[in-house]
Order: structure tokens, then C-alpha cells, then sequence
């Protein structure tokens, strides 16, 4: 839950009940990750270190609670999908495309898998569906970015990247430090692969060569939503 830069500074006790939220929605993640839908707020409030009192008074309920916690994980893709095309866009030397990066990002940095286990999946509020217009906005400038330098197919769409997220980082009963090293080895098969659909299509020499057209069109943002979140689109991603 990044607070937007341009916001004065806050005073001492809004800036420490911040700081304790954001410190309850890291330990969230982390306790849902860990123990699925059956955890609770107690275990909740000793993995952040506050009385389970206090979480109550912020969020009424556990279900709450789960709901700001979806909210917080949109809006921290999005912050991180925002830097990574500010940085390509400023000159900035990399290597690596800003899908590149944003994958990789979301591996190394996350704090938790983007699907939270909590056996929910969060409701169509306001407040979710302007966090995911915010994320989808990001997501295609970092896509246009890639177009435009020729890393990635025209047909691969911001829900494409979104199911990429869910399959890249499943929790694994691993230490950090493993469960990164597996994740980063199949971000590079993924972008292998993408890599050659993105590919100029074949001469008729070498007509052999896949070709980036076979490449269907990827599922639209609506179908994402319906999949996340409880809504129904009367579509699916196959569609």
C-alpha cells in the first residue's frame, strides 16, 4: 500500500498508524500464504506483533481485512508496473524489457504471492475496481513499451500478465532464497518463449519458424476481473 510521493509529509500519528498498517497487511499476506483460508486474525496480530484488538479496530472483520489486503496487493503492481516504464522512458541503461522487469520485480521484491489464500476472492467495490483501473493503465504502458521495442507479441494483453503473475510465484514450502531461484527459472522459459513470438514472421525459406501471428489473442482485462474478483463477465479466459 505505497503512499503516493506527492502527498505532504503526515504528522507523527498519522504516519505510525500507517506504518502499523501496512505492517498488519505484510503479516496478512505472509499468514494467508502460509496457512490458507482457515487462518486467523490472532495469528494475524502475533505475526505482526500487535494485539488482535487493534486489528478489529482498523477492520471489523477478517473478511475486511482480506479486502484491503487485495486492494493493497493491486495497487503495489501497479506502483511497481509504474516504475518500470518511468525507467526505460527517463534513459535509464538496463537490459531488460519493462515486462522483463516487472516480472522479475514481482518475484525479488513481493512480499506474497499476488493470489492470496484466503479462500475469498474480493468483491466488485469501488475502491477495488479504481485500484485495478490504476493497474491496468500501468500494465499497458508496460506493454506498449515492449511492442514498440519488438520484446513481445502484439497479442499478449495485461491479464496475460496478470495469470503469468499467479503461475510465477505459487507459494512454495521452500526458504525465500530457493523459491526465487525456481521462480526465475521459469520467468526465463516464459520469456523465451515469448521472445520467439514476438519474432519477425518467417521468410518463405525458413517457413519451418513459428510464427508470432499463431498467437492468439490473450484474455481482456474483463476476464481477468472475473476470474479475481466476484463478478461474472459470461466469459472465461478462453473465450
Amino acid at each position: 500500500m505505497p503512499q503516493d510521493p506527492t502527498s505532504p509529509p503526515l504528522a507523527g500519528r498519522k504516519r505510525e498508524a500507517l506504518a502499523n498498517d501496512r505492517n498488519v497487511l505484510v503479516a496478512a499476506r505472509e499468514v494467508f500464504s502460509l496457512h490458507g483460508p482457515e487462518a486467523t486474525v490472532a495469528q494475524v496480530a502475533e505475526r505482526a506483533g500487535v494485539g488482535v484488538g487493534s486489528i478489529y479496530r482498523r477492520y471489523s472483520t477478517k473478511s475486511a481485512l482480506v479486502r484491503a489486503l487485495h486492494v493493497a496487493a493491486i495497487d503495489e503492481l501497479a506502483q511497481i508496473a509504474r516504475e518500470c516504464t518511468e525507467g526505460i522512458d527517463a534513459g535509464e541503461s538496463t537490459t531488460s524489457g519493462a515486462v522483463e522487469t516487472f516480472l522479475r520485480r514481482h518475484i525479488l521484491e513481493s512480499f506474497g504471492p499476488l493470489i492470496i489464500s484466503s479462500g475469498e476472492h474480493p468483491p466488485a467495490t469501488p475502491e477495488v475496481d479504481a485500484a485495478s483501473a490504476a493497474l491496468h493503465e500501468a500494465l499497458e504502458q508496460v506493454l506498449a513499451t515492449d511492442r514498440a521495442a519488438g520484446l513481445v507479441p502484439d497479442a499478449l494483453t495485461p491479464a496475460d500478465l496478470m495469470l503469468l503473475i499467479t503461475h510465477l510465484r505459487p507459494p512454495l514450502p521452500l526458504p525465500r532464497e530457493q523459491a526465487d531461484a525456481l521462480h526465475l527459472r521459469y520467468l526465463g522459459l516464459v520469456l523465451a518463449g515469448l521472445a520467439q513470438a514476438a519474432a519477425p514472421a518467417p521468410s518463405t525459406a525458413d517457413a519451418a519458424a513459428p510464427d508470432s501471428a499463431d498467437l492468439t489473442p490473450g484474455p481482456s482485462w474483463e476476464d481477468w476481473l472475473a476470474l479475481w474478483t466476484s463478478r461474472d463477465s459470461g466469459t472465461t479466459a478462453g473465450d
